[in-house]
């Protein structure tokens, strides 16, 4: 994807909004969002999906089953006996 004449690359502004340090005096960049509007609230939207992103925790998986449920997986497999009703 290529950006609009004029403006930041989307690969750019991506670039910016995983940085940790902020935007800080990198030259050329700096100077363009500090008077381009558009590609300020590109990057301004992109910082919110990159904070929303790494707030996200990994949900609790559960644990290994149970010595019991795999001892059922076992018999069932080896056709010795009827599996368990519950």
């Amino acid at each position: 994807m290529t950006a609009a004449p004029g403006h930041l690359t989307p690969a750019t502004l991506v670039e910016w909004a995983l940085r940790d340090d902020g935007p800080g005096e990198d030259g050329d960049i700096a100077r363009h969002l500090a008077d381009c509007p558009g590609c300020r609230e590109q990057l301004r939207r992109l910082r919110r999906v990159v904070t929303l992103a790494r707030a996200i925790e990994a949900p609790d998986l559960p644990g290994p089953p149970s010595r019991h449920v795999w001892e059922r997986i076992e018999r069932d497999l080896r056709g010795t006996g009827e599996p368990d009703a519950d």
